[in-house]
C-alpha cells in the first residue's frame, strides 16, 4: 500500500465516522473512556501551560470537542476537519462564536505566520508521515506561536506486540506511529524546537479502574523523568512546539 493510498483509506474512514457516529468518540474513533482519558490529560499539560489568549486552529477537529474548549477559556478558535459531516455535527453541538471549516491539513487556507497557535491532536497516525504537514503548520504560525501536536507511540510495548502480530499475520499496519526523537527531528527541519514532552499512557479498557494511576502526579513525575520508562508505558505523547 503507497502512502497515498494509506491517506486516502483513512480519509473515507474519517467521513464515515462523521456521517455515522454521533457522539464525540466515535466520530474521533476513540472508545468513550479514552477519549474522555486523553481529554483530562491534555487539560493538565494545557492548563499548567498558562497561556495567553490568542488565535488558535484546531486542525483535526472532529466534533469539536478541544475547539469548544479552548473557546472556553478565552481563544479565538477555528476548527477544521477534512471530513466535511464531522465540521457539521461540530458546529450544530457549539456555542456561538467558534468559526469551522473544512479543509486539509496540506493545504491550510490561510496566509504565512497568522496563526498564534495550533492543536493537532489525532492525525499523524492517519497521514503517511508527518514532514508535510508540520511543515504546512509551521508557515501558518507566528514566530513564537505554538504547536501542540500529538502522535501514536511507535516504542509502547503493547502496541509493538499488536504490530509485531500484524506482521506475522501479513496484515498491513493499521495505523502509522512515531518514536519521540523521529517527530521532533522532523520538526526541528521546519523551524519548530521542541519544548516539552507529555507522556499519554491509555490502559485497555478491560483494566480501565487502572487509569486514574497512570494519571496520577507520582506516575507522571516518574515517566517525565525516565522518558525510556515514560515511552514504554505511553500509547501515544503530546509534542509542544514553538516556531522559530
Amino acid at each position: 500500500m503507497t502512502g497515498s493510498d494509506f491517506e486516502q483509506r483513512w480519509r473515507r474512514r474519517f467521513v464515515e465516522r462523521g456521517a455515522q457516529w454521533d457522539d464525540d468518540a466515535g466520530i474521533a474513533g476513540w472508545t468513550p473512556t479514552g477519549l474522555s482519558s486523553r481529554v483530562r490529560q491534555f487539560r493538565h499539560w494545557w492548563q499548567q501551560a498558562r497561556l495567553p489568549p490568542g488565535r488558535w486552529l484546531d486542525i483535526g477537529c472532529g466534533a469539536g470537542t478541544y475547539t469548544r474548549m479552548l473557546h472556553a477559556e478565552g481563544h479565538q478558535v477555528t476548527g477544521l476537519d477534512y471530513s466535511a459531516p464531522s465540521v457539521q455535527k461540530a458546529r450544530d453541538r457549539s456555542p456561538e462564536g467558534i468559526e469551522w471549516l473544512a479543509a486539509d491539513i496540506h493545504q491550510l487556507p490561510y496566509p504565512e505566520a497568522c496563526a498564534d497557535g495550533i492543536l493537532c491532536f489525532g492525525v499523524m497516525q492517519a497521514l503517511a508521515g508527518p514532514e508535510g504537514a508540520l511543515a504546512e503548520m509551521a508557515r501558518v504560525l507566528h514566530p513564537g506561536g505554538e504547536l501542540w501536536v500529538d502522535a501514536l507511540n511507535a516504542h509502547c510495548l503493547p502496541t509493538r506486540v499488536q504490530e509485531a502480530r500484524r506482521r506475522r499475520a501479513g496484515r498491513a499496519p493499521h495505523l502509522r506511529y512515531d518514536t519521540r526523537e523521529g517527530l521532533m527531528a522532523a520538526a526541528r527541519q521546519v523551524g519548530l524546537e521542541p519544548v516539552a514532552c507529555h507522556w499519554m499512557p491509555l490502559v485497555p479498557g478491560r483494566v480501565a479502574r487502572l487509569q486514574p494511576l497512570f494519571e496520577s502526579a507520582p506516575v507522571r513525575g516518574l515517566l517525565r523523568a525516565l522518558p525510556p520508562l515514560g515511552s514504554a508505558l505511553s500509547h501515544s505523547f503530546i509534542l509542544r512546539l514553538r516556531r522559530r
